[in-house]
């Protein structure tokens, strides 16, 4: 549909939706007196485009755009920055409208625990995981039931006591209370909800199968884990695929019986295993918040020294 609105030249009805949060959102940002906003969706960066054309003060505004391409709707945006995974991001928002100054490449920011180093032993006994066993982690970004349970039943056949299966349902209760009467009983599957400890259970597995988010796909990468990704969503999703298995990240399969083969047998090839691993060092950055952070203060301070703390030495940013 944006490419729709995009090649006639219509208003965008996203944008025109979006606007209608600017009274509020704009009196919430007076009134606790904050500095800068940063926008990790498009519907925020709408949202701040409305109120900096409505409102005589330009409040500084950033957008992160948190997968591996860009959609048509951005050209709708006015903000001062930009926060491009790629350079090959850049150069679409660059075709979109968007001042090549006002754009940075610091890859997609994740949390900074993901790119600590620790040893997996340490790991594993911290979990309370099975040694010598292989670790395949299935994160479902809270997907439907029926795909996720066809996934687990083909792991299931295919594995053996080798193996040990995580499977994160995130906050989707219906499929893990399905999942744990199939599987509770066994021992090796462990069915988990939300946990704030996701990078020490990443850092656990051999080789992870996750649906082809932007974040999720980059937490992995960061981890520096073999990847397999299911099938995605025509859109971001498969634009996601497209950039990580074009540039040796991660491997794909569209067919749940195809994902669950490759998660048994990547950790086995050793050489595509450590092929894949390198490929996510050297595409991706696990030190983005930083350095999307340092442009950022930078800009609001206007290059003035950064006011520290005396108690504890932390920037202090509203």
């Amino acid at each position: 549909m944006g490419a729709v609105y995009d090649r006639l030249k219509l208003p965008s009805p996203i944008y025109r939706y979006n606007a209608g949060y600017a009274d509020g959102v704009y009196w919430y940002i007076k009134e606790r007196a904050f500095d800068a906003v940063i926008c990790t969706h498009l519907f925020s960066m709408e949202t701040m485009t409305a109120i900096r054309k409505k409102y005589a003060e330009k409040i500084p505004s950033y957008g992160v755009l948190t997968d591996y391409t860009e959609v048509p709707f951005y050209k709708d945006t006015e903000l001062d920055g930009y926060f491009a995974p790629t350079d090959e991001v850049r150069g679409r928002l660059i075709k979109r409208g968007i001042k090549a100054e006002k754009i940075h490449v610091t890859g997609i920011p994740v949390d900074e625990k993901f790119g600590q180093e620790m040893e997996r032993e340490e790991v594993l006994n911290i979990l309370d995981l099975p040694f010598r066993k292989r670790e395949i982690a299935v994160m479902t970004g809270g997907a439907g039931c029926g795909k996720i349970a066809t996934l687990c039943k083909k792991l299931d056949k295919l594995s053996d006591e080798r193996h040990s299966i995580l499977v994160f349902t995130g906050n989707n209760m219906k499929l893990r209370q399905k999942l744990e009467a199939r599987y509770g009983g066994t021992e090796k599957f462990r069915i988990l909800s939300f946990t704030p400890h996701m990078p020490l259970y990443l850092k656990a597995a051999d080789v992870v199968l996750s649906k082809a988010g932007g974040l999720s796909s980059t937490e992995v990468a960061v981890c520096r884990i073999p990847l397999v990704l299911m099938k995605s969503i025509p859109g971001v999703e498969s634009a996601n695929v497209k950039y990580f298995v074009r540039n040796g990240l991660a491997l794909h399969s569209n067919s749940a019986k195809g994902a669950a083969k490759l998660a048994v047998a990547l950790p086995e090839d050793g050489r595509l295993a450590e092929s894949v691993k390198r490929a996510q060092a050297e595409a991706v950055n696990p030190n983005a918040v930083a350095d999307l952070a340092e442009i950022i203060l930078k800009e609001i301070t206007n290059d003035d020294p950064l006011l520290e703390c005396g108690d504890c030495g932390r920037v202090s940013v509203g």
